[in-house]
């Protein structure tokens, strides 16, 4: 089941959560329409408009108000790149050139 249909899906949010899970919910169905557009473009130059678009409205500093009164962790993730390789096609590990 996605996301958004379980958090939508008549689950008895208490009223302190119910308005911050709803703008959250509405942020990745945005998000999602984004990354649909990207999916269907044949060119890096027409990708790179709703890709930026759609990982803005997925901030995860913007998902701190409802992960807050749902009693999450509301810190959201570094992006000091300690958790992957982003944007650099690997670890390192490979031959000089």
């Amino acid at each position: 089941m996605p996301v958004v249909v379980a958090l939508r899906a008549g689950h008895g949010w208490f009223p302190a959560a119910e308005k911050p899970v709803a703008t959250l919910v509405d942020d990745v169905e945005a998000s999602r329409k984004e990354w649909t557009k990207a999916a269907a473009v044949t060119d890096a130059d027409t990708f790179s408009a709703p890709c930026k678009k759609g990982l803005k409205i997925i901030d995860p500093r913007r998902t701190v108000t409802a992960r807050k009164v749902l009693g999450l962790t509301t810190t959201p993730p570094s992006n000091d790149g300690g958790g992957g390789s982003r944007g650099n096609g690997g670890s390192g590990g490979g031959l000089e050139v």
